[in-house]
């Protein structure tokens, strides 16, 4: 393993190091500020160390590695002209100058790795993900089948079998009870059921349309991230606000309202730097009013919350305080695809509070099944929303793929 330390001026300019020198297979070891050396150094003057590794022998740049070094250099240089321009809108608060512990600064410094591969959206002509034109390895190639945007249909295989045996096949995709009772009641009960692929159209209706987040008569629309914590709330807030700014051009302005946790407001201060969104930290509820009135003319206005238990007290009050102060948000209920199902019954009644929302399922790459999606869309009734699927951002965050769902239910 060949490892490397690389010093910049900021975080982006050494991760641009990192991949230029180690390309994209490099693990980031570890990450801090440190002082410059000599008198520059006595006066505040502070570098960002990157510890990378990698595997892979060093190999000799060719050309075309010389003109995508240019080439991210100038993306970088854009990066900085947007964060300058935009760094008077960023409210400036205490806690992000406090020391975070190692457990925080943990998901802090992942979420550092993921903000270099923003940069590859921005030296993009159309702004459409970039193709790697190396062979992957057998495994990536499996890994990056797992997570695509584009489901892979499967040929349907025509089981032949009665009910009893068609349930235990939905039973083995993890499937409740009370939701294979409501595919059977759906179905034709004048004829027999002898295929799965009779299944294939309830299923397929029972998941129903996604909603997406969109502009309604030009109107400013306000959404709400909320969920237990260890969800990946933040970092899915933070992916849809990257896709709506980097890819669909849209002006989008940040609001936290979770300064329980440090890292959270860590991680939403680097991603609006990066991208030159505007961040706005609000410690009372009724401070929000005066940050939604900062973002008068912004299309989109993200809202996170705090990630707490949702066994938690005061996990009602908190959003009620909140939601009294907010003239009609549209909701997201965040929960992980790594969750039981009877954890996240545990969950969704938490949450019974809330009038309406929309379920936004996260790790759906770290998944064994997708079973439980299609459970909590029928215990609810709420409406799907977005998938994330993977890491890279804003990339693996996709509108809920029903035929993801359904291909995996009633396919091989």
């Amino acid at each position: 393993m060949k490892v490397k330390r690389y010093i910049g001026n900021d975080l982006s300019e050494a991760m641009i190091r990192v991949k230029n020198e180690l390309g994209r297979d490099a693990v980031i070891l570890h990450t801090r500020k440190i002082k410059k050396k000599g008198i520059a150094g006595w006066f505040g003057g502070k570098l960002v160390e990157v510890v990378a590794a990698v595997d892979e022998p060093d190999v000799v740049p060719s050309s075309a590695d010389k003109n995508k070094e240019k080439e991210m250099q100038d993306a970088l240089a854009a990066i900085r002209q947007i964060s300058e321009k935009n760094n008077a809108q960023v409210v400036k608060n205490d806690v992000a100058n406090k020391p975070i512990d190692s457990g925080l600064s943990h998901e802090v410094d992942e979420l550092k790795q993921m903000v270099f591969k923003i940069m590859e959206k921005l030296d993009s002509n159309d702004a459409q993900p970039s193709v790697d034109p190396v062979p992957m390895p057998p495994v990536e190639q499996e890994k990056q089948t797992v997570v695509q945007t584009e489901p892979i249909i499967q040929q349907k295989p025509v089981i032949q079998a009665d009910s009893t045996e068609l349930k235990n096949i939905l039973r083995d995709k993890e499937l409740v009870e009370q939701t294979i009772e409501s595919i059977f009641n759906a179905l034709d009960t004048g004829h027999e059921i002898n295929s799965i692929e009779a299944i294939e159209p309830v299923v397929r209706d029972m998941l129903g349309e996604p909603y997406t987040i969109e502009s309604k008569n030009d109107n400013q629309r306000v959404y709400l991230f909320v969920g237990p914590t260890g969800v990946g709330k933040t970092t899915t807030l933070a992916k849809l606000a990257a896709k709506l700014s980097l890819v669909e051009n849209r002006s989008v302005g940040l609001i936290t309202a979770d300064t329980f946790r440090i890292a959270a407001v860590e991680q939403l201060k680097t991603y609006s730097e990066i991208l030159g969104i505007p961040l706005t930290v609000i410690y009372e509820p009724e401070e929000v009013k005066e940050a939604l009135k900062k973002y008068r003319d912004k299309d989109f206005v993200l809202v996170d919350t705090a990630g707490r238990s949702h066994k938690s007290d005061e996990l009602k009050s908190d959003l009620d305080n909140l939601l009294k102060h907010l003239k009609n948000p549209e909701i997201f209920l965040v929960i992980s695809l790594t969750t039981g199902y009877k954890d996240i019954v545990s969950i969704l009644n938490s949450y019974d509070f809330l009038k309406d929302y929309k379920l936004l399922f996260t790790k759906l790459d770290e998944a064994s099944s997708l079973g439980n999606i299609l459970n909590v869309k029928a215990h609810t009734g709420k409406p799907l929303s977005y998938f994330a699927i993977g890491q890279s951002v804003p990339d693996d965050i996709e509108i809920a793929n029903v035929d993801r769902v359904v291909n995996f239910i009633v396919g091989e």
